[in-house]
């Protein structure tokens, strides 16, 4: 029996130690994983939130839809999270349209996009309304995971110049002028696909959540063209406070792809280790009982001589950023080389069907799928080690 057991754990460390698609843990610790796999076992007595946060690699919900979907289907939970307030909004998970266009606001990209403050919400995002605005929800014929189905409704709104009125038919509520985040909070019938909220006042809304009481929620928050060194100008407080109440259990951060056509010297390197290594404990001062993973950027080609290529230094920025993750106790996740590596890009571009766009930088939805799957199929296998220990330390 010793030599059995022996035999299965070795299976699993050769994995952790060799395998292209592995985390990587600061010390090689991948008992880090613990309490975070101890949270999802109880997600459906004691609720929990995932946030991911990344660039343009994941908006429309990808990646992170496939990710949610089977944490939701394995542990329980429902609905597509916090969704921003827009005239037409897609995902892959949800449709939304609102009566009018309210002004944007975001902590990142370019400066004429700023609010002047520093109140942007959990998503680094306003929407700022000034009149009646009627948001409605409507499922995605495509989607048949969890996330289609919620039963929780939450506006979050501040900066109010005015009382708020939020109305769900004929349930009104009306949220008193102020600069604190409100939470007004709407009990819905179990697998709800469709509602609508009705907005009237002048206030800044930091997001809509759709949700299930039960088991976990996961938020997609894509920036585009954001390298992610723009935490530190997000409201502390009002992070603290999100991921408090949702009890956020993990954070996940993808991001390093905007600078890999920029970052041409080792001081550049440096210098953008040294902004993520910063980010990541500011996120973690906030939110201390989180698990971080931090994801880096995928294969990405240039021409090269007539080729489509690598960038010449993006080897050396994923080694920077696993060592930036690692320094500041994130467990690190080496998309560049478990989609193969060096000049990967084009093989993912001439698949068929194709699993990577023409600009040989993004994935198309088939092939953010394929890298959510490996993400969850990698992170699984630390959970069945971790059930095994369990199983064998009794």
């Amino acid at each position: 029996m010793q030599a059995i057991r022996e035999a299965q754990q070795n299976e699993y460390l050769k994995y952790f130690e060799t395998d292209p698609a592995r985390f990587h843990f600061p010390g090689g610790d991948v008992t880090l994983f613990d309490k975070l796999f101890s949270e999802l076992d109880a997600a459906m007595e004691k609720p929990m939130r995932i946030v991911h946060y990344g660039d343009s690699q994941i908006e429309e919900d990808r990646v992170t839809s496939t990710i949610r979907a089977f944490f939701q289907k394995r542990f329980g939970g429902g609905g597509p999270g916090l969704v921003p307030v827009q005239k037409k909004y897609f995902s892959y998970s949800i449709g939304e349209s609102s009566s009018t266009t309210p002004r944007k606001y975001i902590v990142y990209g370019p400066s004429d996009m700023r609010a002047g403050v520093n109140t942007y919400g959990p998503a680094g995002r306003i929407d700022r309304i000034d009149s009646v605005t009627a948001v409605t929800f409507y499922p995605v014929k495509s989607n048949e995971a969890p996330s289609r189905y919620f039963n929780r409704l939450t506006v979050l709104s501040g900066n109010l110049r005015s009382p708020l009125s939020v109305s769900m038919g004929k349930d009104k509520r009306s949220v008193e002028a102020g600069s604190n985040v409100n939470r007004t909070v709407f009990n819905l019938a179990d697998s709800t696909t469709r509602t609508t909220v009705t907005l009237a006042g002048h206030a800044d809304i930091y997001g809509i959540m759709l949700d299930c009481d039960k088991g976990v929620s996961m938020d997609n928050v894509a920036m585009r063209g954001c390298s992610g060194s723009i935490f530190t100008s997000i409201n502390a407080e009002q992070l603290r406070d999100y991921y408090r109440q949702g009890n956020v259990r993990l954070i996940i951060l993808q991001y390093g792809g905007n600078t890999v056509p920029y970052l041409k010297t080792d001081k550049g390197i440096s210098d953008y280790k040294g902004k993520i290594v910063k980010q990541i404990n500011y996120l973690k001062g906030l939110a201390p009982d989180a698990t971080f993973i931090f994801i880096g950027p995928s294969d990405m080609s240039t021409n090269i001589q007539g080729r489509m290529q690598t960038y010449p230094k993006l080897p050396a920025i994923v080694d920077s950023l696993r060592s930036a993750a690692n320094e500041a106790g994130a467990v690190f996740w080496d998309m560049y080389s478990a989609m193969g590596g060096e000049n990967s890009m084009p093989k993912w571009v001439k698949a068929s069907p194709s699993l990577a766009g023409g600009d040989y930088v993004h994935f198309t939805p088939r092939g953010a799928e394929n890298m959510g799957n490996m993400f969850c199929e990698s992170m699984m296998l630390y959970y069945e080690y971790y059930k095994w220990r369990k199983e064998n330390e009794e």
